[in-house]
């Protein structure tokens, strides 16, 4: 369960097809390679989908990409999506790479 302390949110995550690692990819950029890995020391949960990326960290996170600081993240849960933008003029959404 994950609560939005900005807002109040409660959102559960319901794990169907969890894989483990101690080392995910979040985004991935589509010209240089630039990546946001995050890296724990213990496994974590985690599930891909279309739009987004759920996960569930034992123990600390560290999230690194070559451009700015390093994020570190408490135990919990987590979603992190994938960025799209939408063109007004031909109403449509395409995904952002970094």
């Amino acid at each position: 369960m994950l609560k939005d302390k900005k807002k109040n949110i409660i959102i559960n995550f319901k794990f169907k097809t969890m894989q483990k690692a101690k080392r995910i990819v979040l985004g991935e950029g589509e010209i240089v390679g630039h990546k946001h890995i995050l890296e724990s020391k213990k496994d974590m949960q985690y599930q891909e989908n279309d739009t987004s990326i759920d996960f569930m960290l034992k123990d600390l996170g560290v999230l690194t990409h070559d451009e700015h600081a390093k994020m570190v993240f408490e135990a919990g849960s987590y979603r992190s999506y994938n960025q799209v933008e939408f063109n007004p003029f031909d109403e449509t959404v395409n995904r952002v790479f970094d």
